[in-house]
C-alpha cells in the first residue's frame, strides 16, 4: 500500500511539474509589446490611462464619424471589409483594438465592463469626438457600446448592434473549465492558441473568412498578454447579463438597430427577444442562414444594411 501511494504521489508530482514547465515555456517564448515593437507595426497609437491603444482612421476627414467596436477575440481587422465599404461611401471610420488584443497594450488589470467603457470614452476624447457619434458593436463589442450608451447617452447618435453580447448562454464544456483558478490559466495558456486558430481555419476552409485572417489572427499571439486578457474577460465581463445597461438604453431616445445571423450558435438569435424586451423600438435585421461570423462571412449583406441605416 505504501509503495502504491509513493508511486501515485510521484506520478502526481511529475504531472504537476510537467504542466508547470510547459506553462513557463509558453509564457517565456512570448515577446513584450512595447514602443520599440510598435514602431514596426502598422496603424496609429495613443496612450490612455490604462495603456496604449492601436487605432485606425479611414475615409474622408469631413465624413460623418462612425466608430466600430470589435468583440472578444478578433481585433480590428475583423472590420476590414466594412471599414473599406463605409469609407468608400464617404464616412469617416474609426476602428481600434481593445486592450489585450491586436496591437494594443495588454495591461495587468481586470477586463470587466468598466474597463471597456473607460477605454471607449478615453479614445473618443483623445480623438476630440465631442458630438454624438454612431457606435457599431459586434458580439462583445455590442455589449460594450450598450454599456457605454447607458452611461453616456449624450455621446451617442445611434447604436448599431451586430449579434451583441449581454444574453449569451453560460459557458459549458472546456470553456467552463477555463473559469477555474489555476487549471483555467494552464488550459488557456497551453490550448487557447491552437483552439482559436483551429476555429478560424475552419471558417477559412468553409469559405466564410478570408485566407489572410489566419495570419493576422496568429500575429497577435507572439506578444505577451493576449490569452490572459481573453481569460480575464471571460471571467469578469458580464456576457450573460447586461440587462441593466439594455434597460437604460431602452429608456433613452437613442435609435437602436440590430443585425443578427439566424444560425448564430455563439450569440443565439433568440437573444434578440431579450433585447427587444428592454428596447422595444429596436429595429431588427435578421440575416438568414448566417452564423456568428456574419460580419465577415456575410460582409456584403452586413455592409449594405449598415449603409442603409447610416444613410437613413
Amino acid at each position: 500500500m505504501k509503495k502504491a501511494l509513493k508511486i501515485s504521489a510521484f506520478t502526481t508530482a511529475f504531472i504537476i511539474a510537467a504542466m508547470f514547465i510547459s506553462y513557463l515555456f509558453v509564457i517565456y517564448s512570448l515577446q513584450p509589446l512595447n514602443d520599440k515593437v510598435r514602431a514596426q507595426l502598422p496603424g496609429s497609437f495613443i496612450s490612455l490611462s490604462d495603456g496604449v491603444i492601436s487605432f485606425r482612421w479611414q475615409g474622408p476627414i469631413d465624413g460623418e464619424k462612425v466608430v466600430l467596436v470589435h468583440g472578444l477575440s478578433t481585433p480590428k481587422f475583423v472590420w476590414d471589409a466594412t471599414t473599406q465599404a463605409l469609407a468608400n461611401a464617404g464616412f469617416r471610420v474609426l476602428s481600434f483594438d481593445h486592450f489585450g488584443r491586436g496591437f494594443s497594450d495588454r495591461p495587468d488589470v481586470i477586463y470587466n465592463e468598466a474597463l471597456y467603457v473607460r477605454e471607449l470614452l478615453e479614445l473618443l476624447d483623445s480623438q476630440k469626438i465631442t458630438k454624438p457619434v454612431t457606435l457599431v458593436g459586434y458580439s462583445m463589442g455590442g455589449g460594450n457600446v450598450v454599456s457605454f450608451s447607458a452611461q453616456y447617452p449624450k455621446r451617442v447618435k445611434q447604436l448599431i448592434l451586430i449579434a451583441p453580447a449581454g444574453f449569451v448562454p453560460k459557458y459549458s464544456g472546456t470553456a467552463s473549465l477555463v473559469l477555474t483558478p489555476i487549471l483555467g490559466d494552464w488550459l488557456m495558456t497551453i490550448l487557447g492558441k491552437s483552439a482559436m486558430l483551429e476555429s478560424i481555419k475552419k471558417e477559412v476552409a468553409r469559405g466564410s473568412a478570408p485566407a489572410g485572417m489566419v495570419q493576422k489572427f496568429e500575429q497577435q499571439f507572439q506578444y505577451e498578454g493576449y490569452l490572459p486578457s481573453i481569460l480575464s474577460t471571460m471571467r469578469h465581463y458580464p456576457m450573460f447579463d447586461l440587462s441593466d445597461a439594455y434597460k437604460k438604453v431602452g429608456l433613452s431616445n437613442i435609435p437602436t438597430h440590430a443585425i443578427w445571423g439566424t444560425e448564430d450558435k455563439i450569440v443565439p438569435f433568440n437573444g434578440s427577444e431579450h433585447v427587444l424586451k428592454y428596447i422595444p423600438r429596436l429595429k431588427l435585421y435578421p440575416v438568414e442562414k448566417a452564423s456568428h461570423s456574419v460580419t465577415f462571412a456575410k460582409s456584403e449583406i452586413v455592409n449594405s444594411l449598415l449603409l442603409n441605416i447610416l444613410k437613413g
